[in-house]
């Protein structure tokens, strides 16, 4: 089992750019390879790539790098629109299907996939650790610290997923529900993360 934590950036950036930045927080060298190409949809007995797919950068996995780093994007567009995040699509529990409606109610829109610009996965074992006492949820929030902070010097909001709760939160102050202890004990937490979290909460009150 793995901890696949999310994080969505909501305006436009240069994908590959963004990609370079995440592969540095992972330690990823140039002898890490990774693979950049267009999706491609099962339609009709076969695989196919069609001009609407998105693209996904992605590093190859089994390479010893602590976390499997995926980036969903489209060439020049956002990966997903407000109007293409109302659509219902096959996970959705709609009124033609009973069984589900019936346990679960009418899907309202409250879980559809997030319009973005683009979206950064990191994905970790469950059972990961480190030298410095981080399990995968530790790890994860300092990558999204990491990104998000890097992102806020740019003027670039973003989200990011919660996989444990299903919850999407902004900002830093959530990040704590993500670790397990290792990453608050960190002097990055106490450094750089506590102080944005006080930032958020002097500009919300």
């Amino acid at each position: 089992m793995t901890l696949d934590t999310r994080i969505f950036v909501l305006d436009k950036v240069d994908p590959h750019e963004v990609f370079r930045f995440c592969r540095d927080l992972l330690g990823a060298k140039d002898s890490h390879t990774f693979t950049d190409k267009q999706d491609s949809t099962y339609a009709g007995g076969e695989w196919a790539v069609r001009p609407d797919n998105p693209w996904t950068v992605s590093n190859d996995p089994g390479q010893g790098l602590p976390a499997w780093l995926m980036l969903y994007y489209r060439p020049d567009a956002p990966l997903r629109t407000p109007e293409q995040a109302a659509e219902h699509d096959e996970d959705c529990n709609l009124p033609d299907n009973d069984t589900y409606v019936a346990e679960w109610g009418t899907c309202d829109g409250t879980h559809h996939r997030r319009a973005c610009w683009l979206t950064v996965s990191f994905d970790t074992a469950y059972g990961y650790s480190d030298e410095r006492g981080y399990g995968c949820g530790d790890l994860h929030a300092e990558y999204v610290s990491r990104l998000g902070q890097w992102l806020d010097e740019g003027g670039v909001r973003w989200e990011w997923e919660n996989e444990f709760t299903g919850e999407v939160h902004t900002g830093y102050s959530r990040l704590v529900e993500l670790a397990s202890g290792g990453f608050e004990a960190s002097a990055w937490f106490r450094t750089t993360v506590l102080p944005a979290i006080a930032a958020e909460m002097g500009g919300a009150s």
